[in-house]
Order: C-alpha cells, then structure tokens, then sequence
C-alpha cells in the first residue's frame, strides 16, 4: 500500500514490511510512526507498507490476515496509516491472543470510519475482501529476501535502525533522496 502515491520523482522510497502480530513493528510505529507520517504528509519520501502474515502460521491463529484486511478496507476510506496505527496500539499483550471481529470493527470507529463508510468496511472485513492480495504480499515479500519484521528498505538497501530515534529515522530517509 503506497501511503503517499503523489510523491514526487526523485524522493526516496522507504519500504516498510510488518506484520500485525508482531510485537517489535508494535514497537516500531511507537518509535517510528511520527516520522513515518510526517515523511508521507511532507511527502519527504514515497512510503510503501508490506503486510506480512506470517505469524499466523507460527501463532496458529488468523489475526494478521484479519487485521491486514481490516487495513486494506480502512484503505478504501482513506484511513491504511491510521488503522494500522491502531491496530499496533491495540495490540494483545500476549502474543497470539489477536484481535476479535469486534475489536478491529471497533478500531476502524476509533479512526473515524462511520456511517455508511463503516458499512462499507463491515462488508469488506467479513468478507476478507483482500485476502488473495494480502497472501501475494506475504508470497512477493518471502521472494524479495524479507524474512523478519520490521524491516525497512530505503531505495531498496535495509536500513539499520538500532540507535534511531523518530528524528534520526526522518534524517536517514531524507537523506536517502535520488
């Protein structure tokens, strides 16, 4: 999902594969989520974000297909960013608890969907309507050589991020401009 298709030629492209479960792209956006969106506001850098599932297998439950769908359909509305935002601050304490129907039904209230919008995205939800699309992100991302979330490619090289703060992080990427 590009947050930002509008950003210009020439800014840099930050790639960003994670997973809903996982509680290290939880810690991640808490670190990295303001910059994350300040570069897409300023449109600083073209921000793309990879769903990964894969903990669903390992977790033996279906929360980050579910959780990334909600996403998708937010994503209808205008909300991908806000909703995954959400998805992260809500995220079970305990590894694999996941989320129920009716907790990301209520996150995407929480981000503003509502009225007919959240009909909208009720119908997409149960019926997982971007599962085929979420499977070949998870499939296209293993291919790439993305085993582990988070991780952040800028133009396409992982970025080291230990010792980054959100600031740090913005600097790095910008920095990153062709």
């Amino acid at each position: 999902m590009v947050l930002n298709p509008g950003a210009p030629a020439g800014v840099p492209t930050l790639d960003l594969f994670e997973d809903p479960q996982c509680p290290i792209c939880k810690q991640f956006e808490a670190i990295f989520g303001s910059a994350i969106t300040e570069l897409v506001k300023n449109n600083e850098a073209k921000v793309v974000v990879h769903t990964m599932t894969f903990l669903d297998l390992n977790l033996r439950n279906d929360s980050s297909v579910r959780a990334a769908n909600g996403a998708f359909c937010a994503a209808d509305q205008g909300k991908f960013h806000d909703y995954m935002s959400a998805v992260y601050a809500a995220q079970p304490a305990q590894e694999g608890a996941g989320w129920t129907d009716a907790q990301l039904g209520g996150l995407a209230q929480q981000v503003g969907i509502t009225g007919t919008g959240l009909d909208t995205w009720k119908a997409c939800q149960q019926g997982l309507t971007y599962a085929a699309h979420i499977s070949a992100l998870e499939t296209n991302s293993e291919r790439s050589g993305v085993t582990g979330t988070p991780t952040a490619l800028l133009n396409g090289t992982a970025m080291k991020l230990s010792g980054l703060d959100a600031a740090g992080f913005r600097a790095a990427v910008k920095a990153g401009a062709r």
